[in-house]
């Protein structure tokens, strides 16, 4: 059966990946998550926790440990808000955005080296049943979750 070698491969591939860019963000001591969290209020500023906890899906206390930890790393610094002095907005200190500058410029190097030797064409082809792929699993997650049960 190819459609298991293929997902097989798939799920190595996701794994090597991960691999390679964990060794960036071991450069700061953090973790996929709170990385992404500090992406997501760089490009989110106005959210507040609760926001951030719902779209990352994480518990209000799971966020605020994880804001906590940010903070501690000198990654993000709470600001009171002028319309309400007893909330705070999260904003990205200049060691955060340089810590953002770095991780993109690393992804973007390490995917060109993924890709060596495959020609445009091959790119194409291979966005393409990605594509497939993915839309094929969407599908699947929402019969899912509208069903409340697998297929």
């Amino acid at each position: 059966m190819y459609e298991s070698d293929v997902a097989i491969q798939l799920k190595e591939t996701h794994h090597k990946i991960s691999q390679v860019l964990q060794h960036k963000i071991d450069e700061y001591g953090i973790s996929f998550g709170l990385l992404f969290l500090t992406m997501r209020i760089y490009n989110n500023p106005n959210a507040n926790q609760k926001e951030l906890a719902q779209q990352m899906k994480f518990t209000e206390g799971a966020m605020s440990n994880a804001v906590k930890r940010l903070i501690k790393l000198k990654m993000l610094k709470q600001v009171p808000l002028e319309t309400d002095m007893r909330y705070n907005r999260l904003v990205i200190t200049d060691l955060g955005i340089s810590m953002i500058d770095d991780y993109k410029e690393y992804v973007v190097k390490k995917y060109k080296d993924m890709f060596e030797g495959l020609d445009e064409e091959e790119l194409k082809k291979l966005q393409m049943s990605l594509i497939k792929i993915n839309k094929n699993l969407d599908r699947m997650n929402t019969n899912i979750d509208s069903m409340g049960k697998t297929e």
